[in-house]
């Protein structure tokens, strides 16, 4: 136990140095706030999280919210390396590989990460590794004639914990179960038992109580308001996502796409273990089922049911960096699995080495080679801490909570602001509850308003606001006209502003602002006031570097980049389209700072260049998005009319729209195949 304790606060303390003082991506917003106001998180809950989150987002210590929440990350992810380590141990009766298997999966890169950032799959590492521990136990008390049923009851009390706080953890089960029959199958004939086993696992619900408890105390974060038995049901079978889904906009996903999600983490097991880890997999593996064929099909059932399979249903599409940072959270539970596989290939390795040196060798020297070996495998998980540590250091990272800056200060005091998306909203709502100096805003969650919790929520919060006379009516509503309507309803006394979704409202438009879109009268617009306003948002963002290297490329952390290059690209546009040309150059160079191999704004340079005559650089321009996207057959025909007009030069001009013509007659093709 002294090696226990030891590689937490080691781990922890390695840990402590990386920690993100912002908020992140993704559902880390929601959850930071959700355990700072003591409140309700996103589907189902997550009640455990939030109260021991609470505990850590009011230490007495001088740091951000975001930061004391991503502490816990730190302390969780550390102790999960630490029951590792006992679970190893215990299996392969070996310290030294024990540690030395705690240590890679510490240090794995993936698992590294979100050692930095908060999320709900932190505590679930820890639940079910608990469960995992007491299960191997119970096994061998009864290989060894004890009959500790206790382990076996404390296994089901973590599995329940594991299963109501995160319900993927439901997939280990057969794995589970195969392990109990092939250890004990009289288990299943002693009704007594398995209802004692039964109420143990339901213990795991207890902290739901604290569910509609926090729910009276209406908090910002209160969603589904479960105070009702209906609403309550609603929020713990994720109702609103899809009972038993990941989302509802992913369902209906091909036979192909689901295949690419195998493919997919076979890639991310090779970029996180690398060619030594997979190395040491398989040789784990290969050993384990020759030498404890049920542990081997313990652990394949694990990785298989919480890997490849939960991905092949969940069918996550990684069409953009955001979809991409969000699934590959849910490789951490078969990480968790699969580290077994590559303990068994150390120990096999580590005994072929001691058994050879040790042959005909006296016994104290036979203990000074076994401990000279221990340390010699302890340089491969230290080698990990040098290659992997910029992968997973976030201690100067400032984005999420930038971004959630960037969209409050693109909006004026007194204005009302609809958000969409979960980065964004979450984002956004962490900065307007910890920044007391945008609390003069309306701060709404456009897709929420379809509920009426949402809806009755925004009432109580911002009562001096007009609202329709059907805004709480029972039941769900058309979250976009409920916008509308509100919008209607406030705009000549609020300003209005909105991202993703900008309805059409007759006398009025939406002009770009910062990260922003703004509802303006058509009597009162102007090209000026584009300028005016642009000038003055951006010159207030916190990121306003947009060439700024922020080292390792994260999935999140390029989307939230993606969502600024839209802003700049939409920017350069409106000014086009009111005749200001030249001052959208700036938006657009700084668009190419941030993704110099994104084509947007290249195109745009390319018609600007165009219009003011520069052949050469048009040329250039459309060369270069020709190059990036290699379906893009509009740049191959605009340098066949470069050539045509600028160049006089027919044959190149015929050779690129011949080009331009195929590709686009391939395209159609593949469209039709496709669909």
């Amino acid at each position: 136990m002294i090696v226990f304790f030891v590689l937490i606060i080691a781990v922890f303390l390695t840990y402590f140095i990386g920690i993100s003082p912002s908020v992140y991506g993704g559902d880390s917003g929601d959850v930071i706030l959700a355990s700072w106001f003591g409140g309700v998180a996103h589907p189902p809950g997550y009640p455990l999280n939030t109260l021991i989150g609470w505990l850590f987002t009011h230490l007495p210590y001088s740091a951000t919210v975001a930061f004391k929440a991503n502490l816990m990350a730190a302390l969780l992810q550390a102790i999960a390396v630490g029951l590792v380590f006992l679970i190893i141990e215990k299996l392969t009766k070996n310290i030294y590989v024990g540690i030395t298997t705690a240590l890679i999966l510490a240090f794995n890169p993936l698992f590294w990460l979100y050692a930095h950032i908060i999320e709900v799959f932190q505590l679930n590492l820890v639940l079910v590794a608990s469960a995992i521990y007491f299960l191997i136990s119970w096994r061998e008390s009864i290989l060894l004639k004890k009959q500790k049923v206790l382990f076996l009851y404390l296994a089901f009390l973590f599995w329940g914990l594991s299963v109501f706080h995160h319900q993927t953890s439901i997939l280990i089960a057969p794995a589970f179960f195969y392990l109990i029959l092939k250890t004990n199958r009289k288990i299943f004939r002693e009704r007594m038992l398995i209802l004692k086993l039964f109420l143990f696992f339901s213990l795991g619900f207890i902290p739901y109580i604290f569910i509609p408890l926090a729910a009276l105390r209406k908090t910002p974060l209160n969603w589904d308001d479960p105070v009702t038995i209906e609403n309550f049901l609603r929020l713990i079978t994720r109702n609103d996502y899809g009972t038993f889904l990941s989302a509802k906009i992913f369902i209906g996903a091909s036979l192909k796409q689901r295949l690419l999600q195998v493919f997919s983490y076979l890639l991310f097991l090779k970029g996180d273990f690398s060619y030594i880890g997979l190395f040491l997999i398989l040789i784990g593996a290969v050993y384990t089922f020759f030498k404890e064929k049920v542990l081997f099909w313990f652990v394949t059932f694990s990785v298989i049911f919480t890997g490849p399979l939960f991905l092949f249903y969940a069918s996550f599409p990684n069409a953009t960096n955001f979809l991409t940072g969000l699934w590959e959270r849910f490789l951490l539970l078969s990480y968790f699995f699969i580290i077994i596989f590559l303990a068994f290939g150390i120990k096999f390795i580590f005994d072929k080495f001691t058994m050879e040196i040790n042959f005909n060798t006296r016994f104290l020297r036979k203990r000074m080679i076994t401990l000279v070996l221990g340390l010699v495998l302890l340089l491969y998980p230290f080698s990990l801490i040098l290659i992997n540590y910029t992968k997973a250091d976030l201690s100067d990272f400032q984005l999420g909570d930038w971004l959630g800056h960037d969209y409050l200060t693109s909006s004026e005091s007194n204005s009302m602001i609809f958000v969409i998306g979960d980065t964004i909203s979450f984002n956004t709502q962490y900065i307007y509850y910890t920044t007391p100096k945008f609390q003069d805003r309306k701060f709404i969650k456009g897709g929420s308003l379809k509920f009426l919790e949402y809806r009755e929520q925004i009432v109580r919060q911002y009562s001096n606001l007009n609202f329709p006379n059907n805004f709480l009516e029972e039941g769900n509503q058309n979250a976009a006209v409920v916008m509308v309507n509100l919008v209607k309803e406030n705009m000549d006394d609020y300003p209005a502003y909105s991202v993703e979704f900008m309805p059409k409202i007759e006398g009025y438009r939406w002009i770009s602002v910062g990260l922003l879109k703004k509802l303006v009268s058509n009597e009162n617009f102007s090209s000026e006031m584009v300028m005016t306003l642009n000038e003055k948002a951006f010159s207030n963002f916190q990121y306003n570097n947009f060439g700024l290297n922020f080292g390792y490329a994260h999935f999140i952390t390029d989307s939230i980049k993606e969502i600024y290059y839209t802003a700049l690209v939409e920017t350069a546009d409106d000014y086009i389209a009111n005749n200001l040309e030249s001052a959208s150059l700036k938006y657009l160079q700084d668009a190419i700072n941030l993704f110099p191999n994104k084509k947007d704004a290249h195109i745009r340079f390319g018609n600007y260049y165009l219009k003011e005559g520069k052949c050469n650089e048009a040329k250039n321009s459309f060369e270069l998005v020709s190059t990036i996207d290699k379906k893009d057959w509009l740049s191959l025909e605009m340098l066949s009319h470069i050539y045509t007009d600028c160049y006089n030069d027919t044959q190149t001009a015929e050779e690129y729209l011949e080009k331009s013509e195929e590709l686009k007659s391939r395209l159609f093709k593949d469209s039709l195949d496709n669909f």
